[in-house]
């Protein structure tokens, strides 16, 4: 009886080291300062976060070297949005994510699939998020509008892992239209802000 018991444990202990794998809807949750390991990974995925403290909240994906590699979240105060990782192809395969906070805190893996989906003509949103559509043929354009203060930055991407097009980079309340370049089939939205963007 103890032989198995300590087999038990021996098993619960051992895959509570395993890193998890990206992408496989993995929930953390925590409070302050902590780095999550991951599977070593190029491949890229979401993250969806939650922040309830005051000051910065900070996260950025980290390599087998220990170098951090891609800043995906620097805000100050409560936050909840979803980011891209290993989205431009450009970084090497990340094995961690460190989070900086001073509050409670959520983190979710999530594979592209699960991004929101960009689905009627409109779609609306508050903040940081990630939109998938069917990938777009011929001249289409994207109308944006945001009223946040700080950064409005838009990507698209015909391939999740390549090079993204940016659409659009300004600072505050921003209108105006672009090319949604053809192919594209997820994009991205950095806003503190309500935004609204619109296919045509």
């Amino acid at each position: 009886m103890l032989l198995r018991s300590l087999a038990v444990l021996a098993l619960t202990l051992a895959t509570l080291l395993v890193p998890a794998t990206a992408h496989a809807d993995t929930s953390y949750t925590g409070v302050g300062d902590q780095v999550l390991r991951i599977r070593l990974t190029k491949s890229p995925g979401l993250l969806a976060l939650t922040h309830t403290g005051e000051s910065n909240f900070i996260v950025t994906t980290v390599n087998s070297s220990g170098k951090q590699e891609q800043l995906l979240v620097n805000e100050i105060g409560p936050y909840k949005g979803t980011v891209l990782y290993n989205g431009d192809g450009t970084t090497k395969s990340i094995a961690a994510v460190q989070i900086k906070a001073d509050g409670a805190w959520s983190a979710v893996f999530k594979p592209p699939s699960k991004a929101r989906c960009w689905c009627t003509a409109t779609v609306q949103g508050s903040g940081d998020q990630v939109l998938k559509l069917s990938p777009t043929r011929g001249l289409r354009t994207v109308t944006a509008a945001h009223s946040g203060e700080s950064n409005f930055i838009v990507q698209s991407y015909t391939r999740p892992g390549s090079w993204g097009d940016l659409l659009f980079n300004d600072i505050g309340s921003y209108q105006g239209s672009a090319v949604l370049p053809a192919g594209t089939r997820l994009v991205t939205v950095k806003a503190d802000g309500p935004w609204t963007l619109k296919r045509r």
